[in-house]
């Protein structure tokens, strides 16, 4: 990757990364939802934070922060342990996938979390990866 890198191309990285068990990926979040596309992936907006620029430095390499998001399933659809087994899995699919990533100039570290979230009225099963990287 070119540095420093781009909102634009850390965005686009996320959206290019293959997670075993994803049915679909969407380039931004969907308007609507597909029960038969399920598990979905799609990255939320932005943001970051970029050092001072001064004297004849174009300042450092900026900090770029996105959530990388998998809608799993209905929250009453299936039962509860099908659900559990199933975002477990793509838990370890998704670490798999960023561990093996080249999302920027630096390294990248994230946090993942499931739980439970509202997406156009309906409750779902639902991973989150906080990504940050530098570059």
């Amino acid at each position: 990757m070119a540095h420093p890198t781009s909102y634009t191309s850390f965005i686009a990285a996320l959206y290019g990364l293959t997670v075993t068990g994803v049915t679909r990926k969407f380039s931004e979040p969907p308007q609507q939802v597909n029960t038969a596309d399920l598990p979905i992936m799609f990255t939320r907006l932005p943001s970051g934070t970029e050092a001072p620029i001064t004297g004849q430095s174009n300042g450092g390499w900026p900090t770029l922060r996105a959530d990388l998001v998998i809608l799993v399933e209905p929250y009453h659809q299936n039962r509860t342990s099908v659900n559990y087994a199933l975002a477990l899995t793509l838990m370890d699919n998704l670490s798999a996938a960023l561990r093996a990533s080249d999302l920027a100039e630096g390294p990248t570290r994230w946090t993942i979390e499931t739980r439970l979230d509202i997406l156009n009225d309906t409750p779902y099963w639902i991973i989150i990866a906080s990504v940050e990287t530098t570059g």
